[in-house]
């Protein structure tokens, strides 16, 4: 007999199986269909929490009522990636898009959103996956954002 603890849930998986029990009593059939397919589900999961690093997929998955490696298997070939690849794309889709702002997003707060408690963390994650620190990408981005506006406004660039 195990002597385990079961991890407790965090804000984010309370959400999550929230939204989850909530399309289960859904009276929308598109909604409630949704939990049809365990592997969409999850996708969708994923994607409304932007792959969120406190979302463990095993909670997720049990709320669904299936085996976590039979899930994976199934968001694979239904997916066409790995469940933390999805999740990475998630994370790095927000980053992306509040880094291109101008002005841009704090990266405390980008930070925070994908629930990383240091920006540390946050920083070195975007690193490993873009080769580059979040300010220099968000910087580059947002300059050509700039240059297209000023070349769909007329301006031509200095030589």
């Amino acid at each position: 007999m195990s002597n385990r603890v079961p991890e407790e849930l965090s804000p984010i998986e309370k959400q999550a199986i929230e939204r989850i029990r909530a399309l289960r009593f859904s009276h929308e059939e598109d909604l409630s269909s949704i939990l049809k397919n365990p592997a969409r589900a999850m996708h969708n999961i994923i994607l409304t929490f932007h792959g969120h690093v406190k979302l463990r997929m095993a909670p997720i998955a049990n709320e669904l009522g299936v085996e976590m490696r039979t899930l994976e298997r199934a968001f694979n070939e239904e997916i066409g990636k790995t469940m933390l690849q999805c999740q990475i794309d998630a994370r790095l889709g927000l980053a992306h898009s509040l880094l291109s702002m101008i002005p841009p997003t704090k990266l405390s707060v980008i930070a925070n959103l994908l629930g990383y408690d240091e920006v540390r963390d946050f920083a070195r994650f975007f690193h490993k996956h873009m080769h580059e620190t979040p300010s220099a990408w968000g910087r580059r981005e947002r300059e050509k954002t700039k240059k297209r506006e000023r070349l769909a406004s007329g301006v031509r660039e200095p030589i």
